[in-house]
């Protein structure tokens, strides 16, 4: 999904475009293993990358893993084995939504908690038993690598990667510009709750979810 990738991109891309900024920016590449360098992504508009991921061999300080749409099985043993290599070079390894999966697959999550789009979080635990799947989280850290939820939560954890570089008034600042959350209020089971209450079409349990909001 083209906001998994875009989202944390317009994050970075926010911290660079700050007025009067004082710190240094991100120079941030888009990495794919298509062969024509194009992301067909899942809205009927391609997305052209940088670079195919086989000209990447080192000078990564972030590397940001995007699953996509593709068949969660699906595995690429020369992608596979270049996440492994650049995962013992970069300062820091992450995921976004199913990306989750890919590190799974190189075994880069094994022993560590981690977590995905939380109607995925069951299939993770059940496909690799060595991950430690906590399904609540909105992202994850263990070490230097971390793990998010679905498609937005990737804007989440790219704002605690801004916080850890330039501190929390400059993730403030971003994230005031963006209109998110610096820290969202509850993980992914409070959302996907709030949302079934929405969905039910029940209008006392929509005024009650309101009027908690506003009160307590």
């Amino acid at each position: 999904m083209e906001l998994d990738i875009i989202g944390p991109m317009s994050v970075f891309a926010a911290v660079n475009n700050m007025k009067d900024r004082l710190y240094p920016g991100y120079e941030v590449e888009l990495v794919t293993s298509e062969q024509n360098r194009v992301i067909a992504g899942s809205l009927g508009f391609p997305l052209p990358a940088h670079r195919h991921y086989r000209e990447v061999n080192g000078g990564v300080d972030t590397l940001l893993v995007v699953g996509g749409t593709g068949p969660l099985t699906a595995r690429n043993a020369s992608v596979l084995q270049w996440l492994r290599e650049m995962a013992s070079q970069v300062r820091r390894l992450g995921s976004v939504c199913t990306g989750s999966f890919l590190l799974a697959e190189a075994g880069l999550l094994n022993g560590r908690r981690a977590t995905t789009h939380w109607a995925l979080t069951r299939e993770l635990a059940l496909r690799y038993p060595q991950v430690i799947v906590d399904p609540n989280p909105i992202w994850v850290q263990d070490g230097h690598i971390y793990t998010s939820a679905g498609v937005t939560a990737g804007m989440d954890l790219a704002l605690w990667f801004v916080e850890e570089d330039h501190g929390n008034a400059v993730a403030l600042a971003v994230a005031k510009e963006l209109v998110l959350f610096l820290r969202r209020p509850g993980g992914q089971a409070q959302f996907s709750a709030s949302l079934s209450v929405q969905a039910s079409g029940m209008k006392p349990f929509l005024e009650l979810q309101v009027w908690i909001k506003e009160n307590l």
